[in-house]
């Protein structure tokens, strides 16, 4: 008879198994060959050391690459971080309104990605596009650098909108309500309790969103493809669309394994630094 003690680590057993096969095993493989010389057809010939890498960072089209991802997150992040944290504030009271705030915001996961990038696809095209309808404008939104990095962003910010509101506003909703009692009785105002209560309440819950959409703008590839692919005058080119471009269009798998062991160090460091962070706590 199979002891207690042995049975979770039994019922992980499939899943783990799992993870090898198609996760770990694999990834070790890439990052191995990144490491190899290695011919179109996948056979190593040899030992490469870090010419994979030397030569990928001698590409001026990665490096472009590296700073368009760069300032995707630096737009990105503050602006999905204040628009949620704002919709989860609003909302954190149960109310009788509040139901129809909190279908609108949870609504943008009930659509797939691809779904959502082809109706921003369409509502900025052309200068007789349903945005210009609607501000009044005759801008050709995908065809300029910068129109077409902020209609971007905006399809990004949607996508992540719901998850991040839901995480905010369970957080603050799972506060004590023993502190706001008597936060209340001291005649503290709402929104010094907003301030010196529940924002440091839910502070572990904000970190956690941020992370998540600090990984989603280092990894943005899917939304480039279907909105921009890359363009204009590849001003909206991510590193992974690069790598998609690389590994897939053109079949350079050498450059897309090299390019796919760095991201997956920069993601690795990511949760490293938040698993760091909260055992400091």
């Amino acid at each position: 008879m199979i002891g207690k003690k042995a049975e979770p680590y039994l019922l992980l057993l499939p899943a783990v198994a799992l993870a090898l096969m198609f996760s770990i095993l694999p990834f070790m493989r890439t990052v191995f060959l990144s490491f190899m010389k290695v011919t179109q057809g996948g056979d190593v010939i040899g030992f490469g050391g870090l010419s994979s890498y030397k030569s990928l960072f001698a590409d001026k089209a990665f490096i472009r690459s590296i700073g368009h991802t760069l300032l995707f997150v630096l737009l990105f992040i503050p602006l999905n971080t204040a628009l949620t944290l704002l919709a989860a504030v609003l909302t954190r009271r149960k109310g009788r309104r509040t139901g129809i705030a909190e279908f609108i915001f949870f609504s943008p996961m009930a659509i797939s990605l691809s779904a959502y990038g082809m109706i921003f696809s369409e509502m900025f095209r052309g200068r007789i596009s349903i945005a210009n309808r609607i501000l009044g404008t005759d801008i050709l939104w995908l065809e300029s650098p910068i129109s077409a990095r902020a209609v971007l962003v905006f399809l990004c910010v949607f996508l992540d909108f719901g998850l991040d509101y839901i995480l905010l506003l369970s957080a603050f909703r799972s506060i004590d309500r023993s502190l706001m009692e008597a936060a209340e009785i001291d005649g503290c105002g709402s929104v010094r309790t907003l301030l010196w209560i529940e924002l440091p309440a839910i502070r572990n819950m904000l970190l956690v969103t941020i992370f998540l959409a600090l990984k989603d703008a280092l990894l943005i590839s899917a939304p480039v493809m279907i909105l921009t692919e890359g363009g204009p005058y590849r001003s909206t080119e991510t590193v992974m669309y690069y790598y998609y471009l690389e590994a897939f269009r053109s079949s350079n798998l050498q450059k897309g394994r090299t390019i796919s062991t760095l991201m997956a160090l920069v993601s690795m460091s990511l949760v490293a630094l938040t698993a760091r962070r909260k055992r400091d706590e």
